[in-house]
């Protein structure tokens, strides 16, 4: 699929954790070789995540964004490529 990182703004996606907890992107900041994503998260304290296009992303693993115009249908897609994958 598509880098994700050329969206023109994150701003307003909905995400949630693989621990249960959901929340917004407050704000989207795209600075030098990365994008800069701040939750707010429901109840609880605002995550953050970083997109880096020249290595790993960083910050807080384990999220996913809603993606309402996925090519095979809406769906939730992991947020960085730092994801752990949850065991089934």
């Amino acid at each position: 699929h598509e880098r994700k990182d050329h969206m023109s703004t994150w701003k307003g996606i909905k995400v949630k954790h693989q621990d249960g907890r959901e929340g917004v992107i407050a704000s989207d900041y795209a600075g030098f070789m990365h994008r800069a994503l701040h939750i707010n998260v429901v109840g609880g304290e605002d995550a953050y995540v970083q997109l880096n296009s020249d290595g790993p992303d960083s910050g807080e693993a384990g999220w996913s964004w809603w993606c309402e115009n996925f090519s095979g249908g809406a769906r939730w897609l992991s947020l960085g490529d730092h994801f752990q994958h949850e065991k089934h």
